[in-house]
């Protein structure tokens, strides 16, 4: 017991440091990407939106308080408690996460949200609970060496009497009084001091939410011609399906779906059955070696958009496709295509002489870049947790043909009768030298969409 009581205090500065250490790395990343992570707690779909944006602007300064706390000493307990409290409310989210088959990244250390990988929670369930573990060894034995709490505390001691005060009554009670005494003036010492950091951590966390909302904020223009934030790039005149498609150019699920449903949506549109709205998304941005495809590639969508909507369904068909006999989309961690062979995309997609210029000129100062931001942000609230996401009619199908198809007729039984446009459709085509309309789409119609944006 004796051996125990002297090496306690300083396992609890091991402890003690670990733990702080943890909690400010953890908020590093999140303070780093405030979009990024409100993102990533929207991703559990357990939040409503209010909550999901207090969380995301404000647990990472909650995390940042914790743990210089901790690293100082000072408040070892309060700390501690919070840190149990946090680390049972993750253990939560992530076993409902589990539970539900959602595929997300924790987000734990910033970063997160879903992903088209297969995911395990184990590692981070457990390491958690190792967390919690070490934050109730504090909440036990909050008093360790070399902090603040030790020195404040210097001063509470009290010296032991000797053996001849402690005969007389009076002696024993001079120094049981003297004993209450320090006992009140740390209670009260601690009481104050805990309730004042307790406020200014309530306080730094509110501004912080405020500063971090004010740093999510897109900047740049969100405009564009052919594109909004809410509809995305619509193509098809409106039609009774309205087919709400989220994608990822660098998403291996999105391409799987496009190669076997990608004629099968055109021809959908062409013969006014549907009107499919394209939300681009960035969110694998990182699975292309720091080439950052996933936004340059929308961005690059987007800029084929201006010049037209059916040149934009070329470029995406494209994107989706093969060119010079290749497949464009990257492999998985891989290099992201060049700017350059973005623009030459553009260029196989049938971008006329006179806009090669603007479109060139649009991928390379990723002109879009704002909208492309302002895409994936709104996907995110409108609960999209992975790609691709299909919605008809606002309800969400499996990303097969024969689930498109089914969807697809249940509302044009219901809805209004197809009304097809004369104009020619555009090439639903994944090779790069297709410019003209497609052999099955002319079969399926001999009248195609006007292009409509909203």
């Amino acid at each position: 017991m004796i051996l125990w009581n002297r090496i306690r205090p300083w396992l609890g500065l091991v402890v003690r440091l670990g733990l702080g250490v943890v909690w400010i790395v953890a908020a590093w990343d999140k303070l780093r990407a405030p979009r990024t992570f409100v993102q990533a707690v929207r991703a559990y779909d357990a939040t409503p939106e209010w909550l999901s944006k207090a969380i995301g602007y404000g647990l990472p300064v909650l995390e940042l308080c914790v743990g210089v706390l901790l690293v100082v000493g000072l408040c070892t307990r309060i700390a501690a408690a919070v840190s149990g409290v946090l680390f049972v409310v993750f253990l939560i989210g992530l076993a409902q996460a589990a539970a539900r088959g959602l595929q997300l990244e924790c987000g734990c250390f910033g970063g997160g949200g879903a992903t088209d990988q297969s995911t395990t929670y184990t590692l981070d369930i457990l390491r958690d609970v190792g967390l919690l573990i070490l934050a109730v060894f504090l909440v036990l034995w909050p008093l360790t060496r070399i902090s603040a709490d030790e020195f404040v505390a210097r001063h509470d001691e009290v010296e032991a009497p000797s053996a001849k005060r402690m005969r007389t009554d009076k002696g024993r009670a001079k120094y049981n009084a003297m004993l209450e005494q320090r006992r009140k003036a740390a209670r009260s010492r601690n009481l104050w001091l805990n309730s004042s950091l307790a406020a200014v951590v309530v306080l730094i966390s509110v501004v912080g939410i405020g500063v971090q909302a004010n740093r999510a904020k897109i900047e740049g223009s969100l405009t564009a011609k052919n594109a909004t934030v809410k509809n995305g790039v619509v193509y098809g005149k409106k039609a009774a399906a309205t087919v709400d498609l989220f994608e990822d150019f660098q998403c291996p699920n999105c391409l799987n779906f496009e190669k076997q449903a990608q004629k099968t949506v055109d021809a959908a549109v062409v013969a006014n059955r549907a009107q499919v709205r394209f939300h681009i998304m960035n969110f694998l941005d990182s699975s292309s070696d720091g080439n950052r495809y996933s936004s340059r590639a929308a961005n690059a969508a987007l800029c084929a958009s201006d010049v037209s909507v059916d040149l934009f369904v070329k470029y995406h068909n494209i994107l989706y496709g093969t060119y010079q006999g290749k497949q464009v989309q990257p492999a998985e961690g891989s290099k992201g295509r060049t700017d350059k062979q973005l623009i030459a995309y553009g260029k196989a997609a049938g971008i006329p002489s006179s806009d090669e210029s603007t479109f060139e000129s649009c991928v390379l100062s990723e002109q879009h870049k704002a909208l492309v931001e302002a895409l994936n942000d709104q996907a995110s609230k409108d609960g999209v947790t992975g790609t691709p996401t299909i919605k008809i009619n606002g309800k969400s199908i499996s990303p097969t043909t024969a689930a498109f198809t089914k969807a697809v007729d249940a509302a044009v039984a219901k809805g209004p009768k197809p009304s097809p446009s004369p104009t020619p459709s555009p090439s639903s085509s994944t090779s790069p030298a297709a410019t003209t309309s497609t052999k099955a789409a002319a079969k399926t119609s001999a009248a195609a969409p006007t292009s409509a944006g909203t």
